[in-house]
């Protein structure tokens, strides 16, 4: 077996046995296995004085590899410094201030990543991340509309652009997008589940609730349970309801769920018992209060 296939099998330790140079490229890759094999302080070693772009990118993910923040950021910028048009740094980069939650930061590095290979599928792809971190869904469309006419299987794109559109109020174009993302990925409960909550806000309740039991099925958590109590009793189904929401109680005790709670018992004609729910709702959310100001 030969050293690609050893590598693709995840046998780092063989095709380590296996790099016997000792020129940059062996060096290179012996350095990569090594970093495969959370060797970092090896790895790192291994290309010291190599100038390379793969020596920067390499001791960047061994350093962050290592906790080491400000070393791996001060090596991929000592790499675009010496290689301005190596747009991968740039990329890795940019990715690195978006996983730490620095957007700013990491807009400006896709940007220049796209200065110089705007064609990119993945640099597209983070900065539509990063615009939709950011808020900015109008933006952040534009992106996602250029990876899913490159890429039309992406249910995470979809998903993203059908968000977008909530988020702006079109909820009608969100659920045409949803729809699309469920015929790729029938089984992904937030689809489901986001497709239920814009039937619930446009009071198609029956519709929302067919989708919420979908999403319960498949992710049967008390939020789950929650909304399609929900549901049961926006349609006055309220022995359903009761069933429901006693799940989600069971699971997690929150304010909005003793408070739905309050709702269905006041349905059932159980006055009392209904005052003393939804003083449990304030106790655990105060939030909760102004909603319930007729049963407290």
């Amino acid at each position: 077996m030969d050293i690609d296939d050893l590598i693709k099998e995840g046998k780092y330790e063989e095709a380590l046995k296996e790099v016997k140079g000792e020129d940059d490229d062996s060096k290179l890759l012996r350095a990569y296995l090594l970093y495969k094999l959370n060797r970092c302080d090896d790895a790192i070693r291994e290309i010291e004085g190599i100038s390379r772009i793969e020596t920067y990118y390499i001791k960047f993910e061994c350093y962050k590899l290592l906790g080491k923040r400000d070393e791996a950021i001060k090596t991929l910028e000592e790499g675009v410094n010496k290689y301005p048009y190596s747009h991968f740094l740039y990329y890795a980069l940019s990715q690195y201030y978006y996983e730490s939650g620095e957007l700013d930061k990491a807009l400006e590095y896709i940007d220049k990543a796209l200065d110089i290979l705007p064609i990119s599928y993945d640099y597209k792809f983070l900065k539509a991340k990063i615009l939709f971190a950011k808020g900015d869904y109008e933006n952040s469309l534009i992106y996602l509309n250029d990876v899913i006419s490159l890429n039309p299987k992406n249910v995470e794109a979809r998903l993203m652009k059908a968000t977008c559109y909530y988020n702006s109020g079109l909820k009608m174009d969100a659920l045409s997008e949803i729809n699309k993302a469920i015929d790729i990925d029938k089984n992904n409960w937030y689809l489901h589940f986001l497709k239920g909550k814009i039937y619930l806000e446009t009071q198609f309740y029956k519709l929302a609730l067919a989708e919420f039991k979908i999403a319960l099925r498949l992710n049967p958590s008390a939020d789950m349970y929650y909304h399609t109590a929900l549901a049961y009793y926006l349609l006055n189904l309220y022995q359903d309801a009761d069933m429901f929401i006693d799940k989600a109680i069971g699971m997690e005790e929150k304010g909005i769920y003793y408070a739905l709670k309050a709702r269905i018992v006041k349905g059932l004609g159980d006055l009392a018992k209904a005052k003393e729910y939804a003083k449990k709702a304030v106790s655990l959310d105060p939030d909760t209060r102004k909603e319930l100001e007729d049963l407290l």
